[in-house]
């Protein structure tokens, strides 16, 4: 406190004495000047310049070296504007901008203070904020739970000559390799598989003439839940894209809410169950008054499943509501305390048996010594953030008149948080005797990750992977997909791979066939990274199956790297995850040949009314039937490959093709029934 004290008086004389606030500082010093001096709108952005000081982390920036190129960041044109709704009210502004070329047009996608290169970027100015942490606490951790969070860097902020105080850059949520890696769509993204993905979608607050994309009704809570596009924008989304996708939203809804746990058709083969049991956990841990239903994102990759996160907005947490006792309780679940609870399907999946199953053991697992959520590693995160920001800190208060005592506060933060361990220990030790889903044996041991280009294929087309059942029994994998952003794929319904079998997925089945000779089990979305990817095998809940992180230089094989070689698995008992365990080679020595299933496609998919059914063998039923699995027609293929049904009758929304076949098997498709 004393210490406290002697740097506000310093900092008083200071601003006596030299009439500004800073002249350096341990953080980056950001420098704005406007065009002409003008005043930075709600919207829309204006130009700029902007200058960044900062060298590294251990370097103190002065103001003095604002115009010597060695001690600058960046230096360079900006369009900004101001951005939030409630923080606007302020007098101490957030801002948003996009860093440009010269010609103040073309985006300059650059690295701002060790962050990946990208041109969107927000200056969060910690309204609402007595600890100055909350945020970067909670991007930190979720992170290091293994999702992906905004990167944020603090620092101080001059605009037009004016010390701003202490906020922090982060990176605003969009479509990008290094922050949402998904598919970034089109206006020409209308058919499947393209108008799959991708999408990130979020709950919030209406602002600036926002038009809802729908809304849904809160659990236990009068005011509704409003979705917005975020990506695409609402004014380039096509009506195909978002009705696709407000009907795969109420499939989930309607999955949840009858508790279907089918791994191929029920919400696990829907929603990406670990993200959802991630972003519940951290909302949960910090008793975060927002989490469910304002800036509230979830996004979706091509052919992938609908994911929560990432995680945005946690002033309101932590035990602080605008003032000492508020709705952010150690003793309450935030989904179902009376205010902000989000739609339905969060307390409805929270009573899924299975989900809480889940969720449970994760919180064990993050829980645990050295785990990113343990106590004290929480507490050792925020004694240093506090320190780092600790003169910035004391400059921003003396700039805005934030009169408390700051040490107060974050000890009051920290005995919450102890609290908040103990009392979600009991409430989630309900589920401790649950039994988590034994792993199957399916093990990866073939990749190809950087092919060369072959009879006159281009080389993408020819990546693969291959997996092999290191068991003696047959393993169904429905619902077995990869977990991890990047490449998509989930095994369908009755995907039966016999004992020690070894089955492909490639990148282009027809591409596959014609260069190495062999069918393709399934065909993936996206493409392998040519330099290291983590693939992540998992069941239809997450729970991980098998892991490999490949790299394309020493010890692993390096002729595997666009040297015409793949990677294999020496032995399917040995460890994957090592690079010893892995051979190059160019053949499939001894590897028989998979014999496809039945080929079944539907077409055009989204479709208003007539849908076409083709099939690879003769069917002898076709049964439409509805997200709930009601059966809604059935109809005699007489032995035929072709097949039309009308889906006209039928309101907009998700639906399902079930052909039979003469052999006694059957194969399910998606359709979606648009507007």
């Amino acid at each position: 406190m004393k210490r406290t004290l002697f740097l506000v008086i310093t900092i008083l004389i200071a601003i006596t004495a030299r009439g500004q606030y800073i002249s350096s500082s341990n953080l980056p010093i950001i420098i704005i000047n406007t065009d002409n001096g003008a005043s930075i709108p709600d919207e829309p952005k204006i130009g700029a310049t902007m200058k960044i000081l900062y060298v590294n982390d251990s370097t103190i920036n002065y103001l003095t070296n604002q115009d010597d190129s060695s001690y600058l960041n960046y230096n360079g044109r900006i369009w900004i504007e101001l951005r939030g709704s409630t923080s606007q009210g302020y007098n101490k502004k957030p801002y948003g901008f996009e860093t440009r070329m010269a010609d103040d047009i073309t985006n300059n996608n650059v690295s701002l203070l060790g962050l990946p290169a990208e041109n969107d970027w927000v200056l969060n100015a910690m309204n609402d904020e007595p600890s100055y942490v909350r945020d970067n606490l909670s991007y930190i951790l979720a992170a290091q739970l293994g999702d992906y969070a905004p990167r944020t860097k603090y620092c101080e902020v001059i605009v037009n000559g004016d010390y701003r105080g202490l906020y922090f850059l982060t990176e605003k949520v969009k479509i990008d390799a290094h922050r949402v890696n998904i598919v970034e769509m089109d206006s020409t993204s209308n058919s499947a598989p393209d108008v799959t993905g991708g999408y990130i979608i979020k709950a919030d607050k209406l602002t600036g003439g926002d038009v809802p994309a729908w809304s849904t009704s809160a659990y236990d809570y009068w005011e509704n839940v409003d979705y917005i596009y975020h990506a695409p924008k609402p004014e380039v989304i096509t009506p195909v894209q978002g009705a696709y996708i407000h009907a795969y939203f109420d499939t989930i809804q309607a999955m949840v809410a009858a508790h279907n746990q089918d791994v191929s058709h029920g919400f696990p083969a829907y929603i990406d169950i670990p993200s959802f049991i991630d972003y519940m956990i951290m909302g949960e841990f910090a008793s975060n008054v927002d989490i469910y239903q304002k800036s509230t994102f979830f996004h979706k990759d091509r052919n992938g499943k609908f994911r929560a996160g990432p995680v945005w907005d946690f002033n309101l947490a932590y035990g602080y509501d605008f003032g000492p006792v508020g709705r952010s309780g150690y003793d309450v679940l935030q989904f179902a305390n009376g205010d902000n609870t989000g739609s339905d399907f969060w307390h409805q999946l929270y009573e899924d048996n299975m989900f809480s199953c889940h969720l449970f053991h994760r919180w064990e697992e993050v829980t645990a010594e050295g785990a990113p959520l343990e106590y004290n590693h929480v507490i050792n995160l925020m004694d240093s953030l506090s320190a780092v920001i600790s003169t910035a800190m004391v400059r921003d208060r003396v700039r805005w008149w934030k009169n408390y005592n700051y040490d107060s506060h974050i000890n009051t933060m920290k005995q919450w948080i102890g609290k908040r361990y103990n009392w979600l220990n009991h409430e989630w030790d309900l589920y401790r005797d649950c039994i988590p889903v034994e792993p199957l044996p399916l093990v990866i041991s073939m990749i190809n990750y950087h092919p060369t280009s072959q009879q006159g294929i281009n080389a993408d087309d020819l990546e693969f992977i291959c997996i092999v059942n290191n068991s003696d029994d047959t393993v169904n994998a429905a619902g077995v997909y990869f977990r991890e952003l990047g490449l998509t794929y989930t095994f369908p319904e009755n995907s039966l791979i016999a004992p020690h079998e070894e089955v492909f997925l490639a990148s282009n089945a027809q591409a596959f066939q014609q260069c190495y000779e062999k069918t393709a089990f399934g065909v993936f979305t996206r493409h392998l990274d040519n330099k290291s990817e983590r693939l992540v095998l998992a069941d239809a809940w997450g729970n991980i199956i098998d892991e490999v992180t490949y790299a394309d230089s020493l010890p692993w094989p390096v002729s595997a790297d666009g040297h015409g070689d793949f990677l294999i698995l020496i032995d399917p008992d040995m460890d994957n995850a090592l690079p010893e365990s892995w051979m190059a080679a160019d053949n499939f020595v001894g590897v028989p040949d998979y014999k496809p299933a039945v080929k079944l496609t539907v077409s055009p998919n989204p479709t208003a009314g007539q849908l076409r059914v083709e099939s690879s063998e003769s069917m002898t039923t076709v049964t439409l039937t509805d997200a709930q699995g009601r059966t809604l027609t059935r109809i005699p293929a007489h032995n035929e490959t072709t097949l039309t049904i009308d889906l006209a009758p039928y309101p907009a929304g998700i639906y399902f093709i079930t052909a039979e076949f003469c052999n006694g098997t059957k194969t399910t498709m998606m359709v979606v029934r648009k507007s």
